[in-house]
């Protein structure tokens, strides 16, 4: 009796064997869950952390990466810069040879110019103007010298026909109607 007891008082209690079952089918999902919960919060954390370390990673990269091109960009601007100046310097250089190079020039042929006044006297007649430096702001070139622009045919006389008459060159005795 004391067996059907304990069993009527769980048929009271309203638990009986299907429900012990259920209480530790109840148990046993509340441990899976308490597993899983811990797992998944641990997947999250651990993407998370590891994509915020792989932008980090990017990002250093990169900087490194731009900072490599920028002083790359500084040495060529540099390196273009000295060109420049060598190059300024170079055709300063030039011009102030080819300014000497004139003056010499000019001191020879004064020189020649005298000494052929000296020794040949009147025989040789040489201008002025020559042993002269030039002030001419024109660069040399006469001045009043009208220069025609280019004809596009070619000039006739006002009794004549033009190139591109229909009849010119024509013989006017072979010419009979079609």
């Amino acid at each position: 009796m004391a067996c059907e007891r304990s069993h009527t008082s769980d048929s009271r209690d309203g638990r009986g064997d299907d429900d012990q079952q259920g209480g530790d089918t109840g148990k046993g999902m509340e441990t899976v869950s308490n597993l899983i919960i811990p797992l998944i919060l641990g997947g999250v954390i651990g993407g998370a952390l590891g994509w915020y370390l792989a932008l980090n990673s990017r990002s250093d990269n990169k900087r490194r990466v731009i900072m490599d091109l920028e002083s790359q960009l500084d040495q060529a601007r540099q390196s273009r810069a000295d060109y420049e100046a060598e190059v300024s310097e170079h055709f300063a250089q030039t011009a102030e040879l080819l300014h000497k190079l004139t003056d010499d020039y000019r001191s020879v042929y004064t020189h020649l110019a005298k000494g052929a006044d000296q020794l040949c006297g009147d025989q040789v007649s040489i201008s002025a103007a020559a042993l002269s430096p030039p002030n001419d702001p024109t660069g040399g070139q006469p001045q009043g010298v009208d220069v025609a622009q280019p004809l596009d045919y070619a000039p006739k006389k006002p009794d004549e026909q033009g190139q591109l008459s229909e009849t010119f060159g024509l013989d006017k005795s072979n010419t009979t109607a079609a």
